[in-house]
Order: structure tokens, then sequence, then C-alpha cells
């Protein structure tokens, strides 16, 4: 059987990566199919997993197989109290999705002799529906990230979502140990220790580090947080297992150099065995990264920040 994970619609690239990211991670002889929206994962990992990190997947669940006739559909599971169906339209095509729920819901219940429940169903059949196939999935419960508390924030910090995605990029799991060098107020070690990930916080200011340790307590998390500039991180190399980070530009940054010329004495100290993932703002791009994996995230017409995983 495989899981599947239906992508939100945006950053679909993104979402789909970081999948495939997570997935590997635990188990890297996953096999990974996709169609627009929709990445389906064989491995031994459970897809509850997945999900539990996962910051772009909208549902996800088990795929039992394909059907082209919706009259004989089946489940080879325990009949369930409930359940309800639900039609993910991902094609091009209207496919009368509400119809389509109900004749399916018809079929199975007198099948299982289940009752449908739609606001509290033991079981959740969905139909995915692409361009080319018809897919017969089910989950037993929705599953979506819990984010970590932030009792204090700063106006140019990265979002959680994106910083969740960006530690699930780096392929570290738990008792891994990830570093961010610019740690500003922790969003990133915030993330990871979330999902049992060790940190290391650096920053060379006092007053962000201060911030980064009250936002850690908040959650009863322990991150190292070190009052040093990202040279210090050349200490401390032996100990890490990936380094992710979100650049400072703009007012943020109080570096003595340009930024480009901050990204690049960076990224110099960075051995290439070391998994990194960086967020910078688009144009400031340096031949150590040219070779990575690149996303683009817009903000506005001035502003548009790069996602690199090398």
């Amino acid at each position: 059987m495989s899981s599947f994970f239906v992508l939100q619609k945006q950053y679909e690239d993104l979402a789909r990566d970081e999948i495939i990211a997570i997935s590997k991670s635990y188990d890297p002889k996953s096999n990974i199919k996709s169609e627009p929206r929709l990445v389906m994962v064989s491995s031994k990992v459970p897809w509850q997993k997945i999900a539990s990190r996962a910051t772009f997947a909208r549902y996800s669940g088990t795929i039992e197989n394909t059907f082209d006739d919706i009259t004989k559909i089946d489940l080879s599971i325990p009949t369930p109290k409930s359940f309800v169906c639900r039609t993910i339209n991902l094609s091009s095509k209207n496919t009368g999705s509400s119809a389509l729920e109900r004749q399916a819901g018809g079929i199975l219940s007198k099948r299982w002799g289940s009752k449908v429940s739609l606001s509290n169903p033991h079981v959740i059949v969905y139909l995915i529906i692409t361009d080319s196939k018809k897919y017969l999935g089910y989950a037993d419960c929705q599953i979506s990230p819990s984010h970590p508390k932030k009792i204090i924030k700063h106006p140019h910090e990265l979002d959680t979502k994106l910083a969740r995605c960006i530690v699930n990029l780096s392929g570290l799991k738990e008792k891994d140990t990830l570093c961010d060098p610019f740690c500003g107020t922790g969003t990133i070690l915030l993330e990871a220790e979330s999902m049992g990930i060790n940190g290391i916080g650096m920053d060379f200011d006092k007053t962000m580090c201060k911030i980064t340790r009250k936002n850690l307590a908040a959650n009863g998390f322990d991150s190292q947080v070190i009052n040093s500039g990202y040279e210090k991180i050349q200490d401390i190399m032996g100990t890490i297992d990936g380094i992710v980070t979100d650049l400072p530009y703009g007012i943020s940054s109080r570096s003595s150099v340009s930024p480009k010329k901050l990204i690049q004495d960076f990224v110099s100290v960075i051995p290439k065995r070391k998994k990194l993932v960086i967020v910078y703002k688009k144009g400031l791009e340096v031949d150590d990264i040219s070779k990575a994996k690149k996303y683009e995230i817009y903000r506005h017409k001035s502003l548009t920040r790069v996602i690199a995983v090398r």
C-alpha cells in the first residue's frame, strides 16, 4: 500500500519536495510517484508520521487502489462504525463531486452496514480524481502539524510554515542536530525542536539571543543559544548534522559587509558534506550555491526570497 498526500496549491514544487525529503529521511528506499498536487509514497514510513511534519499537505492517508466503476469500489479495512466520503478533484474537469460522494456513500453504507457521519466519522474515504486516474484512499483521522507558540516576535522573521518546511528539506530527523547561525527570534529552532530535532542557535545580537531563549523556554525546549557571529559554527561543525538558516537582509542585517559578501563568506565556511538549507533575498546568488536546488517565494514587488538546498 502507498500513502498519499494532497498538496496545497501554493508552492507546489516546494510542497512536493518537502514530502519527499521527509519520506527519504526515514526510509531512503521510499518509492515516490506524483501527479499535479498529489504525491504517493511507498515505504515503511506510516503516513501519519510524514503528515505530522509536512507543512503543505492538505489531505493525507492510505491509497487502497484505483477505480473506474464507482459501483465496484471496496476497501480492505475492518468495517467502520461510521464513515464519510470526500471527493478531491485534482483534474481539469468538473467531476460532480457531491453526486459522486453520495453514490459512493450509498454503496459503502449498504455493503458495510455502517452509518454516514459528516461531522465525526471513524473513517474518511477519499475519492481522488486526477486527469489520468481515479484513486480510492482512506484515513482514520486528519493530521496537521502542531506549531510551537512564540511569545516574542519580530516583523522580519520567517513565518512558521516556511520555517518548518526548510527544516524538513534538510532531511534531518529526530535526535539529529541542526544549527541556525542567524537564529534571530528562534523560529527555525522552535520548529526543529517541535519535531524532535536538537538545535543550536547563534546570533551576534545579545537581544535576539535573549528573545530566542525566552521563546524556547515558553515551549519547554532547551536548544543551546550562543551569542556569537556565524564564524563560531566552525568550532561545532563535528557535532551538527545540518545547517538551516534565514540570512538577514535590509534593516535586519547589521553586518559591516554587503549582503552578497555575507552570503559568500558564510557559505564558504560550510563543508560540502554538510546539508545546507538557506533563505536569502533574490539577486544575491553566489557560486558556492549555484548548483543548489532553489525555490522562489514571492513576498511583494520589491522582495522575493529564495530557498536554496545544497
